[in-house]
């Protein structure tokens, strides 16, 4: 079981590494058994039983196929076992209801994280490179001239467009720019979903389509952009923490909710994407910047406590950065990705370095 629980994590992660650089290390206080509540989540019962909560995938027993992780259930009794002097959970189903042992009927099981952090995210595009901006089509306005337009309005739209599709009614936000001022990527803030409309009172012309605004989070308004919702673009429930080179290095430019300092389960932004070889699942570790030093024979003073003469200089020293939390990526795009903060240990700024997490 052992053998083939590390291959299939192995396989199913793409670990490469012969030696884990995190081991699989229990808490001092961690209990012997677990109930399992409405609520919990894989990441926060690992918590529970472990110093590094993403490598929960080692701790579960049965759990031999990534692609269908094995499935925890409100109700189900974990018990901490070890197996060639290694941790294990196991899960006791049966529940003695009758006389007669049966199986607990199940409803749902429990995600890796809380998915409702991320319900704004699940279907619709966030980011956009801005490239793509060029020649994206518009909402033009509708007959009786209104600006403005709400759940139920027929609008026009610049071109034409399959009446089998979804669209995504989109409004222009901030960008996103890396180290260099390169804008990676510009926020698309979601207005509402439209399709071809099925109305016999209106028509298409070969330079604009009638749309029906079939759901709105907010009005709709003339220059909004038209853009199709991709099928595919969906986060599943169940996705396994992977490995990350320590070398890859980048930064949070921005949290989500703009706060200057985020916390567990907030979102952000991250300056690493697709073309970095990241991944639904990619794991980094959140740094703090250390300290800068003068240094002399009479004194040491952080350069911030300096006089503004001394801060014109460069520092003779600076202290290592220190890891003060942990990043899950859970949607890429080719320059960007948006993660979700797993951990902090302190207070956390939206815009520290990040590094991969090898494990």
């Amino acid at each position: 079981m052992k053998l083939k629980l590390i291959v299939s994590f192995i396989i199913g992660a793409a670990l490469s590494m012969a030696v884990l650089a995190d081991t699989i290390k229990l808490k001092a206080d961690h209990p012997d058994t677990y109930t399992v509540k409405k609520g919990d989540t894989l990441w926060g019962i690992s918590s529970v039983f472990l110093n590094s909560p993403w490598l929960w995938p080692h701790l579960w027993e049965n759990n031999s196929q990534i692609e269908n992780p094995d499935l925890i259930y409100p109700g189900d009794i974990l018990n901490l076992i070890w197996v060639d002097g290694e941790p294990r959970l196991t899960r006791k189903r049966l529940k003695k209801l009758s006389p007669i042992p049966r199986l607990q009927e199940k409803t749902q099981a429990i995600p890796i994280i809380p998915l409702e952090m991320l319900s704004a995210f699940l279907s619709k595009d966030h980011i956009i490179d801005p490239v793509l901006l060029e020649g994206t089509p518009r909402l033009l306005g509708d007959s009786v001239g209104s600006p403005r337009f709400f759940e139920g309005d027929i609008f026009y739209a610049e071109g034409q467009y399959d009446q089998n599709k979804l669209y995504g009614i989109y409004r222009l936000g901030k960008d996103y720019k890396g180290p260099t001022g390169k804008n990676l990527g510009t926020e698309l803030i979601f207005i509402g979903q439209s399709q071809v409309s099925q109305s016999p009172n209106v028509d298409t012309t070969d330079k604009v389509t009638p749309h029906d605004l079939i759901k709105s989070a907010r009005e709709a308004r003339q220059g909004d952009l038209i853009i199709a919702i991709p099928e595919y673009e969906t986060i599943p429930a169940y996705f396994i923490p992977k490995p990350v080179p320590k070398s890859t290095k980048g930064n949070i430019l921005a949290a989500v909710n703009n706060s200057a300092a985020i916390g567990k389960w907030d979102i952000v932004v991250i300056d690493k994407g697709k073309q970095d070889d990241i991944q639904i699942g990619s794991m980094f570790s959140i740094l703090r910047s250390g300290q800068a030093l003068l240094v002399n024979d009479e004194e040491i003073l952080y350069k911030e406590d300096s006089n503004a003469f001394d801060q014109l200089g460069d520092a003779d020293l600076r202290l290592p950065a220190e890891r003060v939390g942990e990043l899950m990526v859970f949607k890429v795009y080719e320059n960007l990705s948006i993660a979700i903060l797993m951990r902090g240990n302190d207070v956390i700024g939206s815009t520290y370095k990040i590094e991969g997490l090898a494990f």
